[in-house]
């Protein structure tokens, strides 16, 4: 990407993430609460102050780790529900399934510039996907997909095209890992297949091609994007998975039988998956990312690559496990997906 759009691409203001604002935060908790211990008689004055800055000092240290909420902005769309866009705009609908035990909440929907409902015009469709712990307003808050859209279409580095960020959690905070309960709660694989990308089709002008599809997402959602995205090849085109798990993890190896495990771990079953066609996936973790997540990322890299499908992998030097990695790696991700979206 060229320099100008990479500076269109640069978050703003980082302080929001930043460690000293963090460790300002606890220093002033720090000081009220060993004041309290002093001065006992003080508490009535000192206990609220004392108390909403040690909710601080907790808050900004876990976004500081996470970089959750980056700048104003961010902090903005969380408590308004908006996002300050100048191009495309983002609505939200209300989607659920009583049936597969998934209460209706709340998908974010970004329309692309000159989207109208009347149109002609048919337009491919991103799917982004949270991690756990999060919810549906993730990659509108933390990952600046609205404005990410409005660059790269505005510099004709993808086509104008509908993203949407659906909740994962089954109507609670669980890591589902979009699976399926096996002990009857919540059915989110299904949910997200049978229920969400009908409703989409249905509502907003979309190419209902699957490779027209792309299903994206980070940390539990990378892995997430990975298996459904290779599971479900009558409905997805390119994978993009960022700073992804090649399973689903611990909770669920309890969950289910062996097998099972294995049936829904790109890890194991990803040298024998039969898919009709090659699979173009983007991968994409930090540098920083702890030894077992880059292990984990470069198998599926090697298994990938032994397949002779289209990867493209970045290691984003510097960062971690963050929603700092999610922001950078999503543009590339995005310009990657394009390349293999069908002429409309």
């Amino acid at each position: 990407m060229s320099p100008e759009v990479l500076r269109e691409l640069a978050p703003g203001s980082g302080w929001f993430d930043s460690w000293p604002l963090a460790a300002g935060a606890c220093a002033l908790a720090a000081g009220l609460l060993a004041v309290l211990v002093v001065r006992r008689r003080w508490w009535r004055r000192l206990l609220a102050p004392a108390l909403l800055a040690t909710v601080l000092a907790a808050a900004t240290v876990a976004n500081a780790l996470s970089a959750y909420v980056p700048t104003p902005q961010a902090l903005g769309f969380l408590v308004t529900g908006r996002v300050g866009t100048a191009g495309g705009v983002v609505q939200t609908v209300r989607i659920g399934s009583p049936a597969l035990r998934v209460p209706p909440s709340t998908t974010y929907v970004y329309l692309p510039p000159g989207y109208r409902a009347g149109g002609a015009r048919r337009y491919p469709v991103a799917y982004l996907l949270h991690g756990s712990p999060g919810r549906s307003t993730d990659w509108f808050a933390a990952g600046d997909a609205a404005d990410t859209l409005d660059v790269l279409i505005r510099h004709h580095l993808v086509p104008p095209m509908i993203v949407v960020a659906p909740d994962t959690n089954g109507g609670g905070l669980r890591d589902t890992e979009c699976l399926d309960d096996p002990h009857g709660g919540p059915q989110v694989e299904r949910y997200l297949t049978t229920v969400v990308v009908p409703y989409v089709d249905a509502h907003f002008r979309t190419d209902a091609r699957p490779a027209a599809r792309i299903i994206g997402g980070m940390s539990a959602g990378g892995y997430c994007a990975l298996d459904q995205g290779l599971r479900h090849r009558d409905l997805f085109g390119p994978v993009l998975a960022i700073e992804p798990y090649g399973d689903p993890g611990p909770d669920w190896r309890r969950e289910l039988t062996a097998a099972e495990f294995a049936a829904v771990s790109p890890s194991h079953y990803l040298p024998t998956i039969a898919v009709p066609a090659p699979v173009p996936v983007f991968l994409d973790i930090g540098t920083d990312a702890v030894a077992a997540e880059q292990a984990d990322t470069d198998h599926v890299e090697a298994e990938l690559r032994a397949r002779g499908w289209p990867v493209l992998r970045r290691d984003e030097a510097g960062q971690g496990h963050t929603w700092n990695t999610a922001r950078i790696a999503l543009p590339y991700g995005l310009v990657f997906a394009a390349r293999f979206l069908p002429s409309s």
